[in-house]
């Protein structure tokens, strides 16, 4: 989805309505209508039923986006507006009276299973926020906290929070679900404004002609549909890709086989997992029959020749710090993609290792740090700086994580607190492993690996009946799913 400020939206959305071809009241119709297409596609929101809707609204359009919205779901709804109904706008009082099941003004109490939509402020908002405004924003965040198995939605971005800067006042919404329309504004990804922004469900509204912003994108099924390629008919397992795992480790063993399954889940044809002798046998019992298992001896350089991608990494530990040479002449000669996570990084940075455009780095921050210690400064520009000095492909972890190379940035908005777990790293370096493999550009490797697993995770959680948190061989379970619909 485009990135681009609130002042670009309103000039474009302003000449869309002097053209005279739609009216605020058809774009808001068609706003509602692909929020609820969003909602009943995604698998995080797609099984939620909430027992009563509570639209909070202010005296713009995005009051109607949420109360269109809300009307829905078919049940009980609780308004609380700012203003009285008169006061409402045109469209908004319009898709109020759609609302046909029971309705109250009253102050809502905390109870599980509700959907509290902020439909109070739109993204062309700025400063410290009105007295009824904050009370209302105090009032919500509330309800939120007290009210199990909720969710707050915002419309468009989070009432209190600045859309080109992400400062917030002494009031800002802490939303789980930001629904951005038309397109993604600078401020919902500034550092800092995660927690709330939530997770960013992205609201197509091509009616609105926006100028793309050149080297930055956020990821949405609009934009990574397609990017895997269909198979012909007459595939089979050597034309699907072969990857090659380098992991494991005394201790860590789950991390090489967390890898394995990934990759096979993720489409792979054929998986070689090398491991050091002390764990093969462990490994070669456990893991999934569908891994070819074998001892990380000397001669496993002579099948560098029939591997697609390669994984270097995950569980390998301190142990294999030894053979850092072998893998560093592996990593420099290697014409296939090459992804390099955990302790592969690590050893990178302590060896001042250098690094090619078929090579793929997914570090968290802490090994982000280690690579590039005088980086410091901002997500975005450490993601955009640390390709420039080193031509490869970076996926920066994080709660939005970032993908980069030298021409291009996307932002990843799937996924959530609840992967904040051990294994998930490991889990993703095999699906990235897999689709490169498969073909993909490093970048659309990175990118569309860092999507699946996400969606992947939501899926999951949603089908556990959304615990804190779930297991990352959960995900796993996932991927194909969530791979059909990216």
């Amino acid at each position: 989805m485009i990135i681009a400020t609130a002042e670009e939206i309103r000039r474009a959305e302003q000449e869309l309505f002097a053209g005279g071809s739609v009216t605020s009241a058809e774009l808001m119709d068609a706003v509602i209508e692909r929020l609820w297409h969003a909602w009943q596609r995604e698998p995080l929101t797609a099984g939620l039923h909430p027992q009563r809707v509570v639209v909070y609204a202010g005296k713009g359009n995005n009051a109607g986006d949420a109360l269109g919205f809300a009307a829905r779901f078919g049940c009980p709804v609780t308004l609380r507006a700012v203003c009285g109904v008169e006061e409402l706008s045109p469209d908004s009082r319009r898709e109020l009276y759609r609302i046909t099941a029971p309705l109250d003004s009253n102050a809502p109490q905390p109870q599980p299973g509700l959907l509290i939509i902020d439909g109070l402020l739109g993204s062309g908002a700025r400063g410290e926020l009105r007295p009824a405004y904050a009370d209302l924003v105090r009032e919500m965040n509330t309800l939120r906290a007290e009210s199990p198995r909720s969710l707050l939605l915002s419309i468009d971005i989070p009432t209190g929070l600045n859309a080109d800067n992400g400062r917030g006042g002494a009031h800002v919404v802490m939303a789980d679900i930001t629904a951005a329309i038309g397109c993604v504004k600078p401020g919902m990804l500034v550092d800092g404004a995660e927690d709330a922004v939530g997770r960013l469900l992205c609201i197509p509204l091509p009616e609105v002609k926006l100028t793309p912003c050149a080297d930055a994108q956020v990821l949405c099924p609009e934009l990574t549909r397609g990017w895997l390629p269909r198979r012909p008919y007459s595939h089979f397992k050597n034309r699907v890709g072969r990857v090659g795992i380098i992991a494991g480790s005394k201790g860590m063993i789950g991390a090489a086989q967390m890898c394995a399954e990934a990759a096979v889940a993720a489409g792979a044809g054929l998986v070689n997992l090398y491991c050091p002798e002390e764990v093969y046998d462990l490994l070669a019992a456990r893991i999934t029959p569908e891994v070819m298992v074998s001892p990380l001896l000397p001669s496993f350089m002579h099948s560098a020749q029939s591997v697609q991608a390669w994984v270097i990494g995950p569980g390998i530990g301190h142990q294999n710090k030894p053979r850092a040479a072998e893998l560093q002449h592996l990593i420099n000669h290697a014409k296939c993609p090459v992804v390099l996570d955990a302790d592969a990084l690590n050893t990178a940075a302590e060896r001042g290792w250098t690094f090619r455009s078929n090579h793929i780095l997914t570090p968290h921050p802490g090994e982000m740090s280690r690579l590039y210690p005088t980086g410091g400064g901002r997500r975005r520009d450490i993601a955009q700086r640390f390709p420039e000095m080193h031509p490869c492909t970076l996926l920066l972890k994080g709660a939005r994580s970032i993908i980069a190379n030298r021409e291009q940035l996307y932002y990843n908005t799937t996924g959530g607190p609840f992967m904040a777990n051990g294994g998930q790293g490991d889990v993703l370096a095999g699906v990235i492993g897999a689709l490169a493999a498969q073909g993909l550009p490093p970048l659309r490797a990175a990118s569309l690996g860092a999507c699946a697993c996400g969606r992947a995770a939501e899926a999951a959680l949603a089908a556990a009946g959304y615990p804190p948190a779930i297991r990352a061989g959960q995900v796993i379970t996932h991927l194909p799913q969530a791979l059909a619909g990216c």
